[in-house]
């Protein structure tokens, strides 16, 4: 199991795994929640992150009041809520993307429990290395 960022009592260990029909990224929590994210809306991601904070650190930004008032920083949950056909629940999913996508070497963590953020080790945003970096990391299910 992969576990999230956050402090001792924040954190959540999840399953993930990349559907190959589908192209899509599956994520189950402890709790059995369940966030998808496809190749497509990946790219976009991180394509919109890298816009916005060329080599520097970003956020995770998903706190759930802040998301729902619109009030959240530019960061990564921000950019999932920017998403056509996204909502704060898809936003809130950050805290797994964004450690899928670590271990996938797109992002590099602070190291912090607390504020959260992350930087990017690589910069090949093109579908099929997207795809590729899903397949061959250390899927779940």
């Amino acid at each position: 199991m992969t576990i999230t960022h956050g402090g001792i009592n924040r954190r959540k260990r999840f399953d993930w795994y990349f559907d190959a029909h589908s192209k899509k990224v599956r994520i189950v929590n402890e709790d059995g929640r369940e966030h998808s994210y496809s190749v497509q809306e990946i790219h976009h991601i991180l394509n919109r992150l890298w816009q916005e904070f060329g080599d520097r650190y970003f956020p995770l930004a998903n706190n759930v009041e802040y998301l729902s008032k619109g009030s959240e920083k530019m960061g990564l949950g921000m950019v999932i809520l920017q998403q056509e056909n996204s909502n704060v629940s898809h936003a809130q999913g950050a805290s797994y993307l964004g450690v899928v996508l670590e271990e996938c070497g797109y992002f590099g963590w602070n190291g912090k429990h607390r504020q959260i953020e992350w930087r990017f080790m690589d910069t090949d945003f093109s579908l099929a290395m997207i795809e590729s970096r899903l397949t061959r990391s250390r899927s779940r299910g």
